[in-house]
């Protein structure tokens, strides 16, 4: 026991001395700094932030401060701390704009938001806050040694806001069964294809668009039944006109037929 308790006690005097602690209790700025580095330098992200917060909270933000602010921000990117990065980026590359670091701090501060970027079926706020910094890196650097990249990464989260937008126009589908409101699913779909005319969704949003013109056409009072019908296989039409050889061609067929059938009980008018 006599033994564990002297092991125990000289690693907490060990711990106690520390670069670490020592810089955490100096009055000295520059001495920080010197650790905060030293620990930067060897991976050490957490505790260097340590130091480099108590810098900030004594002295704030100063012009010589400009490469102590560079590691300190890259030092919370390192450590995936992507939400306190994006706005110490930002302030950075507001505060030092002729830093030689610039170029790669806006390219980290877009970063940081695409690393916050949420799946597409939560909030989406940070997705389009980094497509706009993505945007304005390159509108700045267009040039940039980031700029493949930038764009790869710009157009992920291009590509999740319109995965969203076509769930969500898809979702007035799937609820027509409870709501039997299919022309609020038509609205939703042909909007979504207007906002979106190159997406790569635009054979699913056509026969959605079709199904719940179906749907409707077949739920629908007689005086509105023949309009309807034959606007149903219209959009039967754009769909394959469109995709010939569609995954849905087979049930979009069984449809037509359905319809065209129905269709015969106004042809004698």
């Amino acid at each position: 026991m006599k033994q564990i308790s002297y092991i125990v006690l000289t690693v907490l005097v060990f711990a106690s001395c520390s670069p670490l602690q020592k810089a955490l209790k100096a009055d000295n700025t520059a001495y920080k700094n010197e650790v905060a580095d030293q620990l930067y330098e060897k991976g050490k992200y957490k505790q260097a932030i340590r130091l480099y917060e108590q810098i900030e909270a004594k002295d704030g933000w100063l012009p010589n401060y400009q490469a102590m602010y560079y590691r300190y921000c890259k030092a919370y990117y390192n450590a995936r701390k992507w939400e306190a990065a994006k706005p110490m980026f930002q302030k950075f590359n507001f505060t030092y704009l002729t830093s030689p670091n610039r170029e790669e701090t806006m390219y980290l501060e877009a970063m940081s938001a695409y690393e916050m970027s949420e799946v597409f079926t939560l909030d989406q706020h940070i997705t389009y806050e980094g497509i706009e910094k993505f945007e304005r890196f390159l509108t700045t650097y267009p040039e940039s040694q980031y700029k493949a990249d930038a764009n790869a990464k710009m157009q992920e989260l291009k590509e999740k806001i319109e995965r969203k937008a076509y769930e969500s126009a898809r979702l007035y589908n799937k609820i027509g069964e409870y709501t039997r409101d299919y022309n609020a699913a038509i609205v939703a779909l042909d909007n979504f294809l207007l906002d979106y005319p190159g997406t790569v969704y635009k054979t699913d949003a056509l026969f959605y668009k079709f199904d719940s013109a179906y749907k409707l056409a077949l739920n629908s009072v007689y005086s509105k039944m023949e309009d309807r019908l034959k606007n149903a296989i219209s959009l039967h039409d754009d769909l394959i006109s469109y995709a010939p050889d569609t995954q849905y061609k087979e049930e979009a067929d069984r449809m037509l037929e359905r319809l065209k059938k129905e269709l015969q009980q106004f042809s004698s008018k």
